[in-house]
């Protein structure tokens, strides 16, 4: 072990660290010139090696051979800061306590962790369902409850660290805000929840997930519905579902495509070489094209080009272009366009979707919201939203809720882990779009920097002290 630290402290790691994370940063954001913000997050910082193009360090019009360079990536370099603290620590902040004050620091170290814990997981917060409002008090509670943690932690650390309490707890609290933007890294989920006027909903669009859904339309008062997620949408991939008579191969996944227009509008030399669709494909030209860049990428549609095979004969059942365009709710609506065929007596609806996910509660019982009214005031003589706001009905009948909510802008609802924000809107404000956000670890930053501020503080102040009573001699 102390070779270990030896090592780390000789390498002086943390300064080539933050230099490696510098130099990923500056080409993450050059990146974002040609791809969207979140293929850039998963190639360059929610990775363990990141695979750097070479082209995003020169102007595009140079043509630089597209070389991917390794490089360490987001999540190997937050390991190695976080291993490199704990080593210096360990090394440098010693335990001073022994026999009664290590037993009293320990126990109440113990209670700060539960107060932590308790305050990471819905201390203080409603039980049931609340729409929060005023935000300036919101944060300030949020603040306050951390605050109180870190009390809590800085009273055990001066019985195990004495002088060094303050320094102590701030390494603490960097460590902390480190293991928590990992979790949010891999559990965070991003989803909206699209409702009309009336309307009642009871599933989730995935934001940044996709599947390929084929519904069994056949009986009306039942659909079976089979999703193939986006890894398996791969060029030149035949899927097999159990569930369906036929195969699916992926002839293309296309990440962004055109808006679809009508194909004799379409000049005939690009028209000839149009493949033979089947459905909308029949007389609507979608083609691919490039990935919107930054944070214009949540206007990226993803296609998919497919051929349905039989499975018995292995005969080709045709051919579609499934697009997100189809998909009613990547446009508020204003498109709605299943993919529609029929084979061996029944028939078949495809959409190529965002990832769905049906609502439930914590207990495992469904929920849904309905849409009682939706409000958009502008600013006079603008067209600039001054606000818009949704009432809502949540209905869960398992647990026994059903209330009437209100939700508008930095005012959310949270319910079953989740967090409804006032989002979006439908056109002619026909409905409401709602973000719909579940990280566990929502509340790190708030005690992490509430630590780190404690710590700092407790540190400052002991410093302070310590050279007026220097300069006093």
């Amino acid at each position: 072990m102390n070779k270990l630290i030896a090592f780390f402290q000789s390498l002086k790691l943390t300064v080539v660290l933050l230099a490696l994370s510098m130099v990923l940063v500056f080409a993450g954001t050059l990146a974002q010139v040609d791809q969207g913000i979140w293929t850039v997050m998963d190639q360059y910082f929610r990775c363990y090696v990141a695979m750097i193009d070479l082209p995003v360090f020169f102007p595009r019009d140079l043509g630089i051979p597209n070389i991917a360079i390794p490089f360490p990536g987001g999540f190997l370099i937050g390991l190695l800061l976080t291993i490199n603290l704990l080593a210096v620590h360990s090394a440098t902040f010693k335990v001073l306590a022994t026999g009664g004050r290590r037993v009293a620091g320990l126990v109440v170290l113990l209670l700060g962790v539960l107060v932590v814990v308790g305050v990471m997981f819905g201390w203080g917060t409603a039980s049931v369902a609340a729409t929060e409002d005023d935000a300036f008090w919101r944060v300030f509670l949020r603040l306050g409850r951390g605050s109180a943690a870190a009390v809590v932690l800085y009273v055990a650390c001066v019985l195990l660290y004495s002088r060094r309490a303050g320094m102590v707890l701030l390494h603490g609290g960097i460590l902390f805000l480190l293991i928590g933007e990992f979790f949010t890294a891999l559990f965070a989920v991003e989803a909206t929840m699209t409702i009309k006027e009336g309307e009642t909903v009871n599933y989730l669009d995935r934001s940044q997930q996709m599947e390929l859904a084929i519904a069994d339309t056949s009986n009306p008062e039942f659909d079976t519905v089979t999703s193939i997620p986006q890894r398996l949408l791969k060029d030149g991939a035949l899927i097999q579902a159990e569930a369906l008579p036929f195969d699916v191969k992926v002839l293309r996944y296309m990440v962004n495509s055109t808006q679809p227009q009508p194909l004799q509008n379409v000049p005939e030399g690009i028209r000839s070489g149009y493949p033979q669709y089947q459905g909308y494909g029949s007389r609507l030209y979608v083609a691919e094209r490039g990935e919107a860049s930054g944070a214009a990428a949540g206007r990226n549609a993803p296609a998919v080009d497919v051929e349905l095979i039989d499975r018995a004969s292995g005969r080709s059942l045709g051919r579609y272009i499934l697009s997100l365009w189809f998909y009613p709710n990547f446009v508020n609506r204003s498109w709605d366009m299943p993919t529609t065929f029929s084979f061996g007596g029944k028939d078949y609806t495809a959409y190529f979707r965002f990832k769905r996910e049906y609502a439930k509660a914590p207990s495992g019982h469904a929920y849904s919201i309905k849409l009682l009214d939706f409000v958009h005031e502008k600013y006079e003589g603008t067209q600039t939203p001054k606000d818009f706001s949704s009432r809502i009905l949540l209905v869960n009948e398992g647990d026994g809720v059903e209330r009437e909510l209100r939700i508008w802008m930095n005012n959310p609802l949270r319910y079953a882990r989740r967090t409804f924000y006032q989002s979006g809107y439908l056109p002619d404000d026909g409905g409401t779009v709602l973000q719909v956000v579940r990280n566990d670890t929502w509340m790190v930053p708030y005690l992490a920097c509430m630590i780190v501020f404690v710590g700092m503080t407790a540190q400052f102040v002991q410093s302070f002290n310590r050279y007026l009573r220097r300069d006093a001699r």
